[in-house]
């Protein structure tokens, strides 16, 4: 089947599904129609189908909690797999940079190919077809030009053309729908940019040692290198040394309901924990960029860099902790789980880093890990119904939970705040009884009025019950 004939026939479908609607079941439909159409160009590999795999997950943890987070998420992993198709062995965020280029501006890079470039003639239409659709176009342009002077000249002529009802023809949707061509266009016929694709290819993993030995001026440039980067490395680990000190003194000397600037210690610390890893990791590139990697006397500044990525683990771990206490205090926030999630992307960020000087990697390796780590952590995230889990572990773990924090929240967790005003109706004010009551008619009424397009996993499970 032809290309454009499939764009056109998959936009339709995607106007069907997405126009006027909001997002639900439509997304997963029409995430299988795209991994399908992908699957039709050519056979695929296991990397396609590993991939594609995780693009229609997204769509079902899109189904089963659709915030914006997890509709981004699944947008990126779409991104992703259009890269992957594309050039299966690049990296991750090569993979998804060739996945937004070509669904920005394929048709541009296409178009320009082929000016200059045309198809050589067994591709061309035969003279036959170019000759029709060129006689339909310009018969359309013709009957409409000569219809207005008809109307003009003839009242009898004038009054049939005014029967004809045309109203449903609409722009948005006409508009809406060729959105959804050059959309699928871009994935039937996808633009590969070959350069970048070859550069980040043969970008390796491992640093290769040099053939030849050092020359004895290249040693002496080597030792004196090995020196600074030895006292570089001595003088932050004391500094880091005294600080892990001082933290401890602070932890065990703060009272975290009482004491106000404990939020602030925590966010001060995070901020520092941040500057102190990117610090670490730059530091640690330059001294072990190349040829010291391969030096035979770097044992000392080798182990002076292993006692910096320790210690600022510990600086991890103590951040984690009074995280720890301040959530067991205050509860659940989005910001406060943002800083877990990203002490356990430092973490990962210091192992890799390790990796690094033990395995003697390269910069891109480290680009490479961190930012599958960080997809792979997007993708877990997915599977947790943020809303509801804040509010559900507040509501039953905290004496004075924020309510309006929560009232603020996305609709879905409009069902467990009120249950709780039948509960704890007497400790909530009567603003906030009122806004839960409102929040949670609001939250029934789009639900009952959702299409089938836009189901999501509240229909599905509620029309089992029934």
């Amino acid at each position: 089947m032809n290309i454009h004939i499939k764009a056109c026939l998959a936009a339709i479908v995607f106007s069907l599904l997405f126009y006027s609607k909001s997002i639900g079941l439509n997304l997963f439909l029409i995430s299988i129609i795209v991994v399908l159409l992908l699957t039709s160009l050519r056979k695929r590999n296991k990397t396609f189908w590993g991939f594609g795999l995780v693009y229609i997950f997204t769509a079902l943890m899109v189904i089963a909690d659709p915030t914006p987070f997890k509709i981004c998420t699944h947008l990126m992993s779409f991104l992703v797999l259009i890269g992957k198709t594309i050039s299966e062995k690049s990296s991750l965020y090569i993979s998804w940079f060739v996945g937004l280029v070509n669904m920005v501006i394929a048709s541009i890079f296409h178009l320009n190919g082929y000016l200059k470039n045309p198809m050589p003639d067994k591709k061309k239409l035969s003279p036959k077809i170019i000759n029709s659709i060129k006689g339909v176009v310009l018969a359309i342009v013709l009957i409409l030009f000569f219809s207005i002077l008809y109307r003009n000249a003839n009242p009898v002529f004038d009054n049939f053309v005014s029967l004809i009802n045309i109203d449903f023809i609409s722009i948005p949707w006409i508009f809406f729908t060729l959105i959804g061509y050059f959309i699928f266009l871009h994935i039937l016929r996808p633009y590969t940019p070959e350069k970048l694709i070859k550069l980040d290819i043969s970008q390796k993993n491992t640093l290769k040692a040099p053939k030849e030995t050092f020359l004895f001026q290249n040693q002496l440039l080597l030792e004196g290198e090995h020196t600074l980067g030895s006292i570089v490395f001595m003088a932050l680990n004391t500094l880091l040394i005294v600080f892990l000190i001082t933290d401890i003194i602070y932890l065990f000397n703060t009272d975290v309901v009482t004491n106000a600037s404990y939020s602030k210690s925590v966010h001060q610390g995070i901020y520092a924990l941040l500057f102190s890893i990117i610090c670490a990791i730059i530091i640690i590139l330059y001294f072990f960029r190349s040829d010291l990697n391969f030096f035979k006397g770097n044992k000392r500044i080798k182990r002076l860099a292993y006692l910096w990525i320790i210690l600022n683990m510990i600086l991890v771990f103590f951040t984690w902790y009074k995280n720890y206490l301040y959530v067991e205090a205050l509860g659940l926030t989005y910001k406060r789980i943002g800083v877990f999630v990203y002490l356990l992307l430092t973490i990962t960020g210091l192992c890799t880093t390790y990796l690094k000087v033990a395995q003697i990697k390269s910069f891109i390796y480290l680009v490479r890990t961190n930012i599958a780590t960080l997809f792979t952590f997007l993708l877990l995230s997915t599977t947790i119904p943020w809303d509801r889990a804040i509010t559900s572990y507040n509501l039953l773990n905290i004496k004075n939970p924020d309510i309006q924090y929560l009232i603020n929240l996305g609709d879905s967790n409009s069902v467990l705040l009120h249950k709780y005003t039948f509960t704890q109706n007497k400790y909530l004010k009567k603003d906030q009884v009122k806004y839960i009551n409102q929040k949670y008619t609001d939250f029934i009424k789009e639900q009952t009025e959702k299409t089938w397009q836009e189901f999501t996993f509240y229909q599905l499970t509620n029309s089992l019950k029934k």
